[in-house]
């Protein structure tokens, strides 16, 4: 009887001692690049850059949890993800292409604007 308590015991303590199993962290570069302005013999773009980790939620992006959420919510696919596809977005032409590698894989759309982005996209590329 003592040796089935010690050995019960000692299994506890094992699984307790036991480190947890860690959720695979996904971790995506997320990067959006204005198109080139002409303006005379000179030409203009603009990129930005973050990091955003899934699994938990974190880098240094500003809103990670909700981009987490909603990559989460399309399977894992930001392709997938759409946020709004009926909201107002002036009718400026300035295409930005977003772009995103990791995650197992790589995205890249262009949209006519920032706004339009914001709409498709939510929170992912909001930084």
């Amino acid at each position: 009887m003592r040796t089935a308590l010690t050995l019960a015991a000692t299994a506890a303590l094992a699984l307790s001692l036991a480190t947890p199993a860690q959720a695979a962290t996904d971790s995506y570069e997320l990067i959006v690049q204005g198109a080139p302005e002409y303006r005379g013999e000179t030409s203009k773009s603009w990129v930005r850059s973050m990091t955003l980790e899934c699994g938990p939620a974190g880098g240094r992006h500003p809103r990670a949890e909700e981009a987490c959420e909603l990559i989460d919510a399309a399977g894992g696919s930001i392709a997938d993800v759409r946020v709004r596809e009926d909201g107002f977005c002036p009718m400026v032409h300035r295409p930005v292409t977003a772009i995103a590698i990791g995650g197992g894989g790589r995205y890249e759309e262009t949209f006519g604007n920032d706004c339009l982005l914001e709409q498709a996209k939510g929170a992912i590329f909001d930084f």
